[in-house]
């Protein structure tokens, strides 16, 4: 019940369990449909992320190449 949820056997829509401004994130780790996994250069790694938010209906494309190796 502290997650809003008072009847476990109710089928549940999105907007049920998902109210107000959501952000949804995600980074690829391994090829996919949807993202690219992480590359790894000499001097670089790149990663793919795709970022979407519910209120300004808005869907980001992320493609970030990292240079502090350290990090990682």
């Amino acid at each position: 019940e502290k997650m809003g949820i008072s009847d476990p056997k109710r089928v549940y829509r999105a907007q049920d369990m998902a109210r107000g401004d959501v952000l949804f994130a995600a980074t690829g780790v391994t090829d996919g449909n949807l993202l690219d996994g992480v590359k790894f250069g000499r001097t670089f790694i790149t990663t793919h992320t795709i970022v979407l938010r519910s209120s300004s209906r808005t869907v980001r494309e992320i493609k970030a190449r990292h240079q502090d190796l350290d990090k990682f």
